[in-house]
C-alpha cells in the first residue's frame, strides 16, 4: 500500500483548487456559442451531468477500458489546447499529437512503476499485462518529438514549443508522475485554456456578471462533490486511494462533457 507523501498530498491540493475547477468557465462558454436563455442552459447542464455520471458509471463496470480511453481523450485535449496556443492553422494534428503524446507518455516513461501503481489504484485491476505494449506509444511519442523539432526549423512560432517540450520532460524526469501531471496540467494547460477562454467570453459575451457568477458556482460545486465523494471513499479505502479515485476519476468523467463543448464546438468558432 502507498503512503500519501507531502509531495503527492501538494500535488492533490494543486489538481483539486487549480486544475479540477479550470473546467468552470464552461457555464460561460456554452452561453458563448449558443446555450444562452434560461431553458438552453438548464439543456445544457442536463447534458453535462448526463454524460458526467454516464462516465463514472461505465468506470465502474470497465476500469480499464475507462482509464484507455480516459488516457486517449486527454492527449486530443491536451493537444489541442496546445496547438491553439501558437496561432497557427498549419500543423494541427502533429503539433496536437506531439504535445499530447509529450504529457502523458513521457510523465509514464519516466514513472513507469509508479504510474502503474496509480493505474492499479484506479481500475482494481492487475494491469500490468499492457505495460508490455507501451514501447509502441514510447515510440511514437520519440518520433513525433523528432518531426516536431524538424517543423521548428522551418515554423519560427513553434521554435519555443521545441524549449516547452524539452523543459516538460525535464519536469517529468525530475519528478514522480503526480508532481509532473499536477505541474503540466495546473501552470501549463490551465493557464493556456484559461488565457484563451477568458479573453473571448468576456470579449463577446455581454452579461460579464454572469460569468462570474457561473464559473464561481461550478467552482464551489466540483470542490463540493470532490469532497463529499472523498469523505464517502475514505471510510472504506486508504486515504491515499480516495483521493487518487476522487481526482482521476473525477477529472476523466468532466473530461468528456469539457472536451465535447469545448474541443468540438467552441474551438470550430474561436480558433
Amino acid at each position: 500500500m502507498i503512503e500519501l507523501t507531502t509531495l503527492n498530498f501538494v500535488s492533490f491540493i494543486l489538481i483539486f483548487f487549480i486544475g479540477l475547477p479550470h473546467g468552470s468557465f464552461d457555464g460561460a462558454v456554452a452561453s458563448l456559442v449558443g446555450f444562452k436563455t434560461k431553458n438552453q442552459f438548464i439543456r445544457f447542464l442536463l447534458y453535462y451531468l448526463i454524460l458526467f455520471f454516464f462516465v463514472i458509471l461505465f468506470w465502474f463496470y470497465f476500469p480499464i477500458t475507462s482509464l484507455l480511453i480516459f488516457l486517449i481523450m486527454t492527449i486530443a485535449h491536451f493537444g489541442l489546447c496546445d496547438w491553439s496556443n501558437f496561432k497557427i492553422t498549419k500543423y494541427k494534428y502533429s503539433i496536437s499529437f506531439t504535445y499530447g503524446m509529450t504529457v502523458i507518455f513521457g510523465i509514464i516513461f519516466f514513472n513507469e512503476y509508479e504510474s502503474f501503481k496509480i493505474f492499479e489504484y484506479l481500475t482494481n485491476n492487475n494491469i500490468y499485462v499492457i505495460q508490455y505494449y507501451f514501447f509502441i506509444p514510447y515510440s511514437l511519442t520519440l518520433i513525433a518529438i523528432i518531426y516536431f523539432v524538424y517543423l521548428s526549423i522551418y515554423e519560427k512560432k513553434l521554435r519555443k514549443g521545441v524549449v516547452e517540450i524539452f523543459f516538460l520532460l525535464l519536469i517529468f524526469y525530475t519528478f514522480d508522475p503526480l508532481l509532473s501531471f499536477s505541474i503540466y496540467f495546473c501552470f501549463f494547460h490551465t493557464y493556456k485554456h484559461l488565457n484563451h477562454i477568458i479573453k473571448n467570453v468576456f470579449l463577446h459575451l455581454e452579461n460579464k456578471k454572469f460569468v462570474i457568477y457561473s464559473t464561481l458556482f461550478f467552482t464551489i460545486i466540483s470542490w463540493f462533490g470532490g469532497i463529499v465523494i472523498f469523505l464517502f471513499l475514505v471510510q472504506n479505502l486508504s486515504l491515499y486511494e480516495s483521493i487518487l479515485k476522487v481526482i482521476f476519476i473525477g477529472l476523466a468523467a468532466l473530461t468528456l462533457p469539457h472536451m465535447i463543448l469545448v474541443d468540438l464546438v467552441y474551438r470550430r468558432r474561436y480558433k
